[in-house]
C-alpha cells in the first residue's frame, strides 16, 4: 500500500501548490513521479512533465509542476516508470511493413505446415478472387543455419540458398481455386505460384518458358509452381539482376485499391503506438501513399509524424513546386530523397573493394542507377556517374541526399562523391545520410565524421547479418561492419531505425528495443555471443537512447522541435516498463512499452494485467 500512498500523496501536493499560485498555465497533460531520461544534456533527468495544445511546456521536479495542474488537466502518475522522448524510426519501407502486417507474412515459415497453415489464415480474411502475394518465405531458415559463421565455407554462387525449404503449387491447390498465389522467397530470386496465378499468367505444361524466367517441371513437364529468376553465376557482375518472375506478372496482379492500403497503413499505425515510435521516415511509397497520409491526418486518425522520402530521380518534381529540406508540418514532412548504390549482405550484392571470401568471382554490384557515365558538365575530362549527376542537381536545388551503401567501395564511392559535391557547390549544412553504412573502412569511417555524415543505421541488421558475415567477407574486414563506436567516435552523427520490415520483422516489427539491445550488447536474440560480436563496437544505452530519438531528429532536420524532452518541442513520449539505464543489457529485448504519447495525447496504453 505504501507505494500508492506515496503516488497519491504527490498528486495531492502538486494539485495543491497549483491552487496557490497564479504562474503557469493549465496543461492539457501532466506526467509526473517518474525516471524520465530527457536526451537534453542540460536537463538529462527530470521527475515531471506538462504538456499543453502538443507542446512541453514544463520539464523538472514533481514539486515545479503542480502550478500546471487545472480543473481540466489529466495527471498521470509514472509510479516511478521510465520516460523517453518518443522514438523516431529513421527507416521504414512503409509499404512492404503494411502488406506484412495486414496481409501474408512468411518470413518465418519453413515448413510446408506452416506454410499451408499462413496462407489458409490470410485467405480467411481476404475478399474473393483478392490475389496473395509477397511472403519472403524461409529468412530466418538462412538466417538461424548452424555453420553460417564459418569463415572459408564457399557457396553456389549460382544458388546459395539452394537447399532452402521451396514450397509448390500441391501444398495449396485444394484451398485456393478461385484465389490467384504468387509468393516468393526472401532474396526475389525463387517464386511460387498456385494454378490459379499460373493459369493467368499464361504458363502451362505445353508453353514454353517466359522469357528470363525458368519454369521447374516435374517428370511430366507439368509445372510445379517455382519460378526461378536468373542468377549472376560466379563471375564478376555490375548490375543487380532483373526480378523478371515480378515483372512478368506485375500487369497481373491488380493494384492495391486504396481501401486496401488506407487498412495497412492504419495497421502500421496500431503496431507503432504499441512499441512507442512516434515519428518515421517512410523511404520507398509513392504519391498515393503521401495522399493516404493527408486524408487520414485530415480525420485526425495519424497517430506517428512522418518523413516523406521519394527516389533521387524525382527531385526536379520536387523542386518545380518548392519542395526543399523542411518543406511541411509536424506531421507529414518532405525534403529528401533517397537512391541505392549497391545490394546487400543477404543476396551478396553490396559492393567491396575486393572479392567476396566464400565467392571469389565477385564483389557485388551498382545499381542501375550508376549508368551510364557520362562526362562532367564542369570539366569534360571528368566521367561522371548517373548517380552524381543527379545528386549534384538534388544538392543544388536544396533537397537533401540520402543513399543506400552497404559494402565499403560503396560507402567510399559516396564520400569521394560529396568531397566532389562541396567543392563544386560549396559548404552548407547537408546532414548527407549513408543509409545503412553497413561495412566501411577505418580510413572511411575516419573521413565521415569530418564530412558531418550521419550514419542512417538499423542496429538489428547486426545481429542477423553477424551470423553468417565472416563468412562472407573474413574476420578483418568484418572488423568495419556496424562500427557504432567507432563512427560515433569518429564524429558521425548515428541514427537508429529498423529498416522494417527488412530485421526480424516476423516477430519483432518495428521495435525499438531490439535496436536499443543489438546497440548495446552485439548479441543475437540467444544471449551469443557471451561478450557480444565484435563486443569494442558496443556503445552505451545512453549513446543508444539518443540515436533513436534527438540523432534522427537531427538527421530530418527536426532537432528543434523533437528528439528531446524539452520545453517548447513536441510533446511526443514513450513510458517503458523498466529502468533503460540501470537495467541488464540482456533485458533490453524484453522491455514492454506501457503509455505512448503523440502530440500531448496519448494514443496507447497497455493494459493493466
Amino acid at each position: 500500500m505504501r507505494p500508492l500512498y506515496i503516488s497519491v500523496l504527490i498528486i495531492t501536493i502538486a494539485i495543491l501548490i497549483g491552487a496557490e499560485t497564479s504562474y503557469g498555465q493549465d496543461a492539457d497533460l501532466v506526467l509526473l513521479n517518474g525516471a524520465i531520461w530527457t536526451v537534453d544534456e542540460a536537463n538529462p533527468q527530470v521527475e515531471a512533465v506538462a504538456s499543453l495544445e502538443g507542446r512541453i511546456i514544463y520539464a523538472g521536479n514533481d514539486s515545479g509542476v503542480g502550478s500546471y495542474i487545472g480543473d481540466d488537466t489529466r495527471v498521470i502518475d509514472l509510479n516511478g516508470k521510465f520516460m523517453v522522448p518518443g522514438f523516431n524510426d529513421n527507416h521504414v519501407h512503409f509499404r512492404g511493413t503494411g502488406a506484412l502486417l495486414h496481409g501474408l507474412n512468411l518470413l518465418d515459415v519453413s515448413t510446408a505446415k506452416a506454410f499451408v497453415a499462413r496462407i489458409k489464415e490470410v485467405d480467411s480474411r481476404f475478399a474473393r478472387g483478392t490475389w496473395i502475394t509477397g511472403g519472403d518465405w524461409s529468412a530466418y531458415e538462412t538466417w538461424s543455419v548452424g555453420d553460417v559463421a564459418q569463415a572459408g565455407r564457399v557457396v553456389d554462387p549460382n544458388d546459395p540458398y539452394g537447399n532452402l525449404f521451396t514450397p509448390t503449387k500441391d501444398m495449396i491447390d485444394a484451398i485456393t481455386q478461385d484465389r490467384p498465389v504468387l509468393v516468393r522467397r526472401f532474396d526475389r530470386k525463387v517464386y511460387m505460384a498456385n494454378s490459379k496465378a499460373l493459369e493467368i499468367a499464361g504458363i502451362s505444361k505445353g508453353m514454353p518458358d517466359p522469357e528470363g524466367i525458368e519454369v521447374v517441371r516435374g517428370d511430366s513437364g507439368e509445372p510445379t509452381g517455382v519460378l526461378r529468376n536468373p542468377v549472376r553465376g560466379a563471375v564478376e557482375s555490375t548490375v543487380l539482376v532483373r526480378d523478371n518472375v515480378r515483372a512478368h506478372f506485375r500487369s497481373l496482379i491488380p493494384a492495391p485499391t486504396r481501401a486496401q492500403r488506407i487498412k495497412e497503413t492504419l495497421r502500421t499505425w496500431d503496431q507503432m503506438r504499441r512499441i512507442g515510435v512516434t515519428s518515421y521516415s517512410d523511404v520507398t511509397s509513392g504519391p498515393e501513399q503521401l495522399d493516404i497520409y493527408k486524408e487520414l491526418r485530415a480525420k485526425g486518425q495519424m497517430t506517428a509524424r512522418v518523413r516523406f522520402r521519394p527516389s533521387l530521380e524525382n527531385w526536379d518534381d520536387m523542386s518545380r513546386i518548392g519542395i526543399r529540406i523542411g518543406f511541411g508540418d509536424e506531421w507529414i514532412r518532405l525534403g529528401s530523397v533517397k537512391a541505392w548504390i549497391d545490394g546487400i549482405m543477404g543476396n551478396s550484392s553490396a559492393r567491396f573493394y575486393e572479392p567476396y571470401t566464400h565467392n571469389p568471382g565477385s564483389r557485388g554490384i551498382w545499381r542501375d542507377i550508376m549508368f551510364p557515365f557520362e562526362r562532367s558538365p564542369d570539366n569534360p575530362e571528368d566521367m561522371q556517374s548517373r548517380l552524381e549527376r543527379l545528386a549534384l542537381e538534388a544538392d543544388r536545388a536544396g533537397i537533401q541526399l540520402t543513399v543506400h551503401a552497404i559494402g565499403d567501395e560503396a560507402n567510399g564511392y559516396l564520400l569521394d562523391m560529396l568531397e566532389r559535391i562541396i567543392e563544386k557547390n560549396g559548404l552548407k549544412d547537408r546532414r548527407f545520410r549513408l543509409v545503412h553504412a553497413q561495412v566501411m573502412t577505418k580510413e572511411d569511417i575516419a573521413r565521415a565524421g569530418k564530412l558531418g555524415i550521419v550514419a542512417e543505421v538499423q542496429p538489428y541488421h547486426c545481429t542477423d547479418d553477424m551470423r553468417w558475415m565472416e563468412e562472407r567477407i573474413g574476420h578483418d574486414r568484418s572488423k568495419g561492419a556496424y562500427a557504432f563506436k567507432s563512427m560515433w567516435d569518429a564524429g558521425v552523427i548515428v541514427s537508429f531505425g529498423t529498416d522494417s520490415p527488412g530485421t526480424n520483422a516476423s516477430r519483432y516489427y518495428l521495435n525499438p528495443m531490439l535496436g536499443l539491445y543489438a546497440a548495446v550488447t552485439r548479441k543475437n536474440m540467444e544471449l551469443k555471443p557471451a561478450e557480444g560480436w565484435f563486443p569494442e563496437e558496443r556503445i552505451t544505452i545512453q549513446q543508444a537512447i539518443k540515436a533513436y530519438t534527438y540523432n534522427t531528429a537531427y538527421a530530418a532536420f527536426e532537432e528543434n522541435i523533437k528528439g528531446s524532452i524539452e520545453v517548447g518541442k513536441l510533446s511526443d513520449l514513450t513510458v517503458v516498463s523498466e529502468n533503460l539505464l540501470t537495467l541488464d543489457p540482456d533485458q533490453l529485448k524484453d522491455v514492454e512499452v506501457l503509455l505512448t504519447i503523440v502530440g500531448g495525447k496519448v494514443v496507447y496504453e497497455k493494459e493493466k494485467r
